[in-house]
């Protein structure tokens, strides 16, 4: 049973990194920000924050929805390298983590990087999907371009903040609504994209006992 519901963490925290990232191309410089994600089934809910340094991201959440809080409690933090399709699901109380390679049924459509700095149509490098440019708009303050995503005849929408070259909002053709607010921009400690040290590698027997 814990497994399963550990299983359902880290596949919340690869999908709010896969919003994020799947079209962050061109990316000008590193920045931070909050983040806010839901889907309109309601079974996954979170809000923290985003740290971004292409070709590496971290996600550290807050707050997440009861079915995802599960026997950790309600906080955890992610790193994903997008040169090597790695993601680090760091459980900090515990002081183990999880490494997920992105042939995962979660992430298996994460771009390489190539992908991502392609530049020009947001849809560079995913093959069958076709876009869209509707025009600018503002969210939050910062002004955007906004696309729409066909990709198996199912549509999203994407908000790419001008400077940053980054979604910093998505609404998916899942459900999921995705939006990024107090986004600071600046170089980012490289700490933040490595895994603590003292930190052990999870494993299913460890489940429901402390980490030596």
């Amino acid at each position: 049973m814990k497994q399963r519901v550990f299983a359902k963490l880290a596949i919340c925290a690869l999908a709010v990194l896969s919003v994020s990232s799947a079209f962050a191309f061109q990316l000008s410089q590193p920045f931070s920000a909050d983040f806010s994600t839901s889907s309109t089934t309601g079974n996954i809910h979170a809000t923290g924050k985003i740290y971004v340094a292409i070709p590496k991201m971290r996600m550290e959440t807050v707050s997440m929805g009861k079915e995802q809080a599960g026997p950790f409690g309600g906080n955890m933090n992610m790193i994903m390298d997008l040169n090597t399709k790695t993601s680090y699901m760091l459980m900090p109380q515990q002081h183990m983590y999880m490494e997920i390679h992105t042939d995962s049924a979660a992430s298996k459509n994460m771009p390489s990087i190539q992908d991502l700095i392609a530049g020009g149509d947001p849809c560079a490098g995913r093959a069958g999907a076709t876009c869209k440019k509707i025009g600018p708009e503002t969210v939050n303050g910062r002004a955007c371009e906004k696309w729409e995503m066909t990709e198996n005849a199912k549509k999203s929408t994407y908000w790419f903040d001008v400077k940053l070259r980054f979604p910093i909002k998505v609404v998916t053709a899942g459900g999921m609504s995705t939006e990024y607010t107090n986004i600071k921009e600046g170089s980012q400690d490289a700490s933040l994209f490595q895994v603590p040290a003292g930190y052990t590698k999870f494993n299913a027997s460890a489940m429901g006992r402390p980490p030596r």
